[in-house]
């Protein structure tokens, strides 16, 4: 495979980095610390909305900052060959109901959130935004040339659970930074009966369809 951009991502997620190496992509992390506010109810315009916050929010600084920069020095930061940069930022919740479960807010938020799963199928949402900067001569600095937007959606079952084994896990403290209370690729994984789409997805980012929209746009390439 090889990589035609630069990749950002917008994103502290120690889950969304694993992915990505996973995938054998080469990035940088560069955290957002925008205000993050959906205006909207909707699990997957939520997703979108606020991913897009965060990757604008990156891109734009990027963009400030080289409108500063010499631009033979950012061009050599672009490595000439490499094309540019492709910011990505992500979000992921979860809903049950039509009701957006966010993180909990200490053990006894975790334990009716995780009550409330027990037994049933939720959806886990999880919006990507991307957008493609590249060095401008006649702006002598950094433009956007394109942007994307996805999001994608995965059922999940609880296995029926008491309020026993739902303190036993929140104890472990895997839920305290989780939205819906759980992380399917740790110890809540017990708790999982079975999913209905991409597994990743549950976990943070979206990986297969990321690298499907990367290789339709040309950012990657298997020649």
């Amino acid at each position: 495979m090889k990589q035609n951009v630069i990749i950002i991502l917008a994103s502290g997620s120690p889950r969304r980095k694993e992915l990505l190496e996973q995938a054998g992509l080469e990035f940088q992390i560069i955290t957002s610390d925008v205000d993050e506010k959906a205006n909207s109810d909707i699990p997957q315009e939520v997703v979108i909305e606020l991913s897009e916050q965060k990757c604008t929010s990156v891109a734009d600084e990027f963009i400030r900052k080289t409108l500063k920069t010499d631009s033979a020095e950012l061009m050599n930061m672009l490595l000439i060959d490499s094309g540019g940069f492709l910011v990505v930022g992500a979000d992921t919740i979860v809903s049950m109901n039509n009701k957006i479960l966010g993180k909990p807010e200490n053990s006894s938020d975790a334990k009716n959130c995780l009550m409330s799963l027990s037994g049933q199928i939720h959806e886990v949402y999880t919006g990507v935004s991307c957008k493609y900067l590249t060095y401008s001569e006649y702006n002598k600095g950094l433009i956007e040339a394109d942007r994307f937007s996805f999001y994608s959606k995965t059922l999940v079952k609880m296995y029926p659970f008491n309020e026993y084994e739902a303190l036993d896990y929140i104890a472990t403290g895997e839920p305290n930074d989780k939205a819906g209370s759980y992380g399917i690729q740790g110890i809540g994984a017990r708790l999982v009966e079975s999913i209905e789409g991409d597994y990743n997805n549950v976990v943070g980012f979206p990986l297969a369809k990321f690298m499907k929209e990367l290789e339709l746009r040309h950012y990657i390439s298997y020649d």
